[in-house]
């Protein structure tokens, strides 16, 4: 799990740092041939109680859409990276190491507005983009890895990030309510949350195949997303959710696991469809018991790979943040600790290519030749050995 307490020191630093350059920061630019627009709405399991609910409830999730634009169509604008409550929430959790107020509201992200310029490509015309689903860690909100889906994003990929509620550190809602984690810290209640997740995940993908959702995420759009052949990827527990869903819901057709240990039945019982794992530096098959069990019940394609130089906080946005506001550079020693040696704008790009590609061999039916990337293009990639 992503443990920020152990870097409050460089935390502080961090975002003191970023509001004395800045009022407003963005994230840079992304890689792909697309701008992306961004939505969100909230999501209502009318048939399922939320079990972490003080009262009986249905279960209520918050959603981002990220959609490609064509550069021609879009309207470019600045959008806020978290909401202000979530934000605040942020700030607080780490008040204690002299993290000023602001810190996390300071940090934009440069996407597409509806606009009216004459074009056949807006987003909710032209050319149909497969569908990705990302899981966030462990206490972690959807938004922390906004920057990351939206590089996904901009190479042709609608990417929709979930909230799992009482599993994120905050969940913010339309009206302003919040719902807060619960206390998920055993073996035993993190396989409980895992099942909760797989069913979010499900649920989240019967809705974006109705009209009447879609319609108020994409502009334009009359008719809802094809679920029927979807990828999927999660950072640390968003990483087993991801596993553990494939093996329950059929829609899902291959799936990334950013550098997570393995929880669930699916650890038994393995995969037949294709399924790639990205580590930080250090972890491996013999450090993660969960990945030795798993990976020779692997049965379709099967790929792992190690990023040189990173950690487990290289697979969120921070790193990305932190180069933009040339941290890296003053604090090399601490960033180095905190989000891994690699350059932020480079694990970016490496994470992105491989997320990609991979999808692109799943979904698309590309010929992607992984063990090419690495050693020409992405040295910083290693090869797992099997």
């Amino acid at each position: 799990m992503f443990n920020l307490s152990k870097n409050y020191l460089m935390l502080g630093a961090f975002f003191a740092q970023l509001l004395l350059r800045s009022n407003a920061v963005s994230f840079p630019d992304t890689i792909g041939q697309y701008d992306t627009s961004i939505a969100t709405t909230q999501l209502v399991d009318h048939h399922r109680l939320d079990p972490y609910a003080p009262t009986p409830q249905p279960r209520t999730l918050m959603i981002s859409l990220f959609h490609p634009v064509p550069p021609a169509a879009c309207c470019p604008s600045l959008t806020p990276y978290m909401d202000p409550i979530t934000a605040t929430f942020e700030d607080e959790q780490y008040a204690s190491a002299g993290i000023p107020a602001g810190a996390f509201g300071s940090l934009t992200l440069r996407t597409c507005k509806p606009c009216t310029k004459s074009t056949s490509s807006g987003p909710g015309k032209g050319p149909k983009y497969p569908l990705v689903l990302f899981s966030p860690g462990l206490g972690n909100t959807r938004l922390l890895y906004s920057a990351m889906a939206q590089q996904l994003s901009s190479m042709g990929y609608i990417v929709v990030t979930v909230d799992h509620p009482y599993d994120a550190g905050i969940v913010t809602f339309p009206d302003n309510t919040t719902i807060l984690a619960a206390n998920i810290t055993t073996d035993a209640e993190i396989v409980d949350d895992l099942s909760i997740r797989v069913r979010d995940v499900s649920f989240v993908l019967d809705q974006l195949h109705r009209p009447s959702i879609i319609s108020k995420l994409i502009p334009g759009q009359t008719c809802g997303l094809d679920t029927s052949k979807v990828g999927i990827y999660g950072h640390s527990l968003g990483g087993a959710t991801a596993a553990q869903a494939m093996l329950s819901d059929s829609r899902l057709k291959g799936g990334i696991n950013l550098d997570g240990t393995f929880f669930g039945s699916v650890i038994n019982r393995g995969l037949d469809k294709p399924f790639m794992i990205m580590a930080h530096e250090g972890k491996n098959l013999t450090t993660d018991a969960s990945w030795g069990a798993l990976w020779p019940k692997l049965k379709g394609i099967r790929r792992r790979f190690t990023l040189s130089g990173s950690t487990h906080g290289t697979f969120t946005d921070l790193a990305q943040a932190a180069d933009a506001i040339g941290l890296r550079e003053e604090y090399p020693a601490q960033t180095a600790a905190f989000l891994g040696s690699i350059d932020g704008g480079r694990a970016l790009q490496v994470i992105a290519a491989y997320t990609s590609r991979f999808f692109d061999f799943v979904l698309k039916g590309k010929n992607v030749d992984f063990l090419d990337m690495s050693s020409l293009e992405f040295p910083e990639a290693v090869v797992g050995k099997d």
